[in-house]
């Protein structure tokens, strides 16, 4: 063999075996990095604290048929004690004598004493006003119709119509001022539209005397109604309280993995993981 032809087989010899070396050392290159990126812990513990933010709890709401307060704001601060005459349902008091006598009271009575002379009378729900007028049992009272079906009647409280500031047709809101307690007391009644609680005269009063289940207890209407709102208003407290902290380790946890995921890039094999997947 001539040396020109023996010099170019151990160039070409060279080469192959470079070649070989070469792609050996990439294969074991490639490898080695594929082992460290799949052991490298950073990658495992990005995705564990993306992972484990903590869900924000949902607030609760009062539906607004659910909502009724007190007719007088003492009411709200003062332990009224009243008298069985003052009550819904049988009292101690004579109602009716004819045909038979009856002791059902269809309504609450809030005394002048009680809640103050000339207080405030507050609306105890969302509606619009039906009446204001006056019927002998009834004196002067303002008649409430709610969107939901719901009647309110405030009467007996006021002395003249000029105690009286709302108007036929006016909308009111819970907590709105009616007018002001002139006399000795306000007989509050509820009861809904689909019951037969109109007299043949058009007042709101018919079966004022028979507990025939035409009219509800106003305060149990109204304390079932502030312990929802008071379990509500707590549980919205709690909730707002758990989700200013949640957020604020959920806001730690994205900064935790926005820092190792920077850590993560900066890592020596880190631009081969494409190429390993």
């Amino acid at each position: 063999m001539s040396k020109k032809k023996k010099k170019k087989n151990n160039k070409k010899s060279k080469r192959i075996w470079g070649g070989v070396v070469t792609v050996a050392l990439f294969a074991a290159l490639f490898a080695f990095a594929g082992v460290c990126i799949k052991n490298y812990p950073v990658e495992k513990d990005v995705k564990l604290v993306a992972t484990q933010p903590e869900a924000l709890k949902a607030k609760k709401t009062v539906a607004e048929k659910d909502i009724w307060g007190y007719p007088f704001a003492k009411c709200y601060t003062k332990k009224i004690k009243y008298l069985s005459g003052q009550r819904y349902g049988k009292t101690d008091v004579c109602r009716r004598v004819y045909p038979k006598k009856s002791y059902f009271h269809d309504g609450w009575d809030f005394g002048w004493s009680e809640v103050g002379n000339k207080a405030a009378v507050l609306a105890i729900h969302p509606g619009t006003v039906k009446k204001v007028a006056y019927c002998t049992g009834l004196g002067w009272y303002i008649w409430v119709v709610s969107p939901d079906g719901y009647v309110e009647v405030y009467q007996e409280g006021f002395a003249n119509r000029s105690d009286i500031t709302v108007k036929a047709g006016q909308k009111v809101k819970l907590g709105d001022k009616l007018g002001r307690l002139t006399d000795s007391h306000l007989h509050l009644g509820i009861t809904k539209t689909s019951a037969d609680y109109i007299s043949k005269h058009g007042h709101p009063y018919k079966n004022y005397w028979q507990d025939n289940g035409t009219w509800l207890n106003p305060m149990k209407v109204i304390t079932s109604s502030l312990a929802k709102q008071a379990e509500v208003k707590d549980y919205n407290e709690k909730a707002d309280n758990y989700n200013a902290k949640a957020a604020s380790y959920n806001k730690s946890l994205a900064a935790k993995a926005d820092k190792l995921k920077a850590e993560e890039s900066k890592h020596p094999y880190h631009y081969l993981k494409s190429f390993i997947k």
